[in-house]
């Protein structure tokens, strides 16, 4: 493990060469090596100018001691810092050392696609070009003109689905592939009738990436509440149960989620979160079906919930899921936004090296990444330069369905927070923008100087 003790030293190893947790250490190495420079030069000058000032009045001799002391505080930060890149460098290792054999070799650096590899296989999933599961034989589009379905058919296919989304302006349409041929194939005909209609494959969707495990159960009796303001909040995730820590909370229940066997654990963590933050009248969208050990959900019905959301007063949506970008799912995305909706969503779980997570990297969606209370990176945060902000997201108390508490770990955890923060901040009557820009100005910077791909524009409580 690194100690420093002066100036951070230089990682030898050349720039993008080796694993991608090699070069991940290369970079983080370089930071702290920038940032110990940028110190001992700023270090060097200012003693010397106060060591002038000390000729002409001894009483400056404190404003000495007191830069000693900030100096000792900046060289003990950086060594921290340098020993958590050992150790997540460690960590990633071994975690690429894992999939290698697990995979015979196979290092394509779609980790993600692989951790998703069977959600939807209930229904038969295909994949796509980047190994993401999708809907066997379906392909979907947004506003496709008469003439481009009309192509469509003559070439075989099949529209097996039309529904209005009139909060969003737009016409979805699903249409099934030609007889003998895959979805994958289906697209590329598609967008080969019309080169400029926004259509995609009908992605699947599960929280394996942003839901940090289950929970360890703890004997708390409540949770803590943030505010006493009143929110209105949405929530696109699992169904919620009954729980003391909603109490006081106004629950709306998406009608088309409403099924009787639905998940619930993730969905009613994450609403006791919101609930703690406000008096809270929560919108619950669940969007996930199968077994309670793997839930899963598809593009279609994220859009279907998307639609429902604009239908109600909150003017803020917090979303957990994360997965493969999809052209139909970012057009709507920004549809809401565009009507004055911020959407917040999880930054992901899949690693320091793993690929952007969607939503959460849907250009203008609020990304949230996960710190513990020594405000260090969760481990398995993703990183990117679509993060937005950090909250804690590392053993947070929370409701455990169907009774109980428990701490729980991801970055679906910590974006309840910012969730309920911007919600605040727009139920005084803000619009979007100003809450977004307030929220990266409340944020206390963290890492490198600024904004930074780990981080974001830092901390917010």
């Amino acid at each position: 493990m690194a100690t420093m003790h002066g100036a951070a030293p230089a990682h030898e190893r050349e720039a993008d060469t080796g694993s991608k947790a090699e070069q991940r250490l290369d970079k983080d190495m370089r930071d702290i090596a920038d940032r110990t420079a940028r110190r001992d030069a700023d270090y060097a000058a200012e003693r010397a100018k106060i060591e002038a000032d000390v000729l002409k009045d001894p009483r400056k001799a404190e404003d000495l001691k007191k830069l000693d002391a900030d100096f000792a505080r900046e060289t003990q930060k950086l060594n921290e810092d340098a020993a958590k890149a050992q150790e997540d460098f460690m960590e990633e290792s071994a975690k690429e050392a894992e999939d290698l054999a697990e995979h015979g070799g196979d290092n394509s650096g779609h980790g993600s696609a692989e951790s998703m590899h069977d959600l939807g296989e209930s229904e038969g999933a295909e994949f796509d070009d980047r190994g993401f599961p999708v809907k066997r034989g379906e392909v979907v589009g947004i506003d496709l003109s008469p003439a481009t379905v009309t192509k469509a058919e003559a070439r075989g296919f099949k529209v097996i689905g039309r529904e209005k989304l009139e909060m969003l302006d737009r016409e979805v349409i699903r249409l099934s592939a030609p007889q003998g041929m895959d979805a994958r194939t289906a697209l590329r005909e598609l967008r080969a009738i019309d080169p400029a209609a926004v259509v995609d494959l009908i992605h699947y969707y599960g929280l394996n990436l942003t839901a940090g495990g289950k929970g360890h159960s703890v004997s708390a009796r409540k949770m803590p509440r943030v505010s006493g303001e009143r929110v209105a909040v949405g929530v696109i995730d699992t169904a919620i149960a009954p729980h003391a820590a909603l109490h006081g909370a106004q629950l709306t229940v998406w009608p088309a989620g409403n099924l009787g066997n639905a998940p619930v654990a993730h969905g009613t963590a994450v609403a006791s979160l919101l609930a703690s933050e406000g008096q809270a009248r929560i919108y619950s969208a669940n969007i996930f079906r199968g077994s309670a050990e793997r839930p899963f959900t598809s593009a279609d019905v994220i859009a279907d919930a998307l639609e429902w959301m604009l239908r109600t007063d909150a003017q803020t949506i917090n979303m957990s899921l994360a997965g493969p970008r999809n052209a139909i799912l970012d057009r709507l995305i920004r549809d809401a936004m565009a009507r004055g909706r911020t959407v917040v969503a999880a930054a992901g779980n899949g690693g320091p090296s793993a690929p952007p997570a969607y939503p959460a990297a849907v250009p203008g969606v609020v990304a949230v990444t996960a710190v513990d209370k020594d405000l260090r990176i969760y481990r398995y945060a993703n990183r990117g330069n679509y993060i937005t902000v950090a909250a804690q997201g590392v053993d947070v108390l929370a409701a455990r369905a169907p009774g109980g508490y428990a701490r729980f770990t991801g970055t679906s955890f910590a974006t309840p927070h910012v969730t309920g923060w911007i919600a605040r901040c727009r139920a005084a009557g803000s619009p979007a923008r100003t809450c977004e820009a307030a929220l990266r100005k409340a944020a206390r910077d963290l890492g490198t100087p600024g904004r930074d791909d780990v981080f974001g524009a830092g901390y917010v409580r």
